[in-house]
């Protein structure tokens, strides 16, 4: 599969604790983005 590059715009704030917390538990940043967007497809997909 292949990758696309993309920019967002998020608080601050919130990014940099996100990032903390991925970096504490192992998990690039883009990983975990892309496996929350999955989960996300997945649940609002089954309509």
């Amino acid at each position: 599969m292949s990758k696309k590059k993309i920019t967002m715009t998020i608080d601050e704030e919130i990014f940099l604790k996100f990032k903390k917390l991925c970096k504490e538990n192992a998990m690039k940043v883009s990983s975990k983005v892309e496996l929350m967007m999955r989960n996300f497809n997945k649940e609002k997909g089954k309509k």
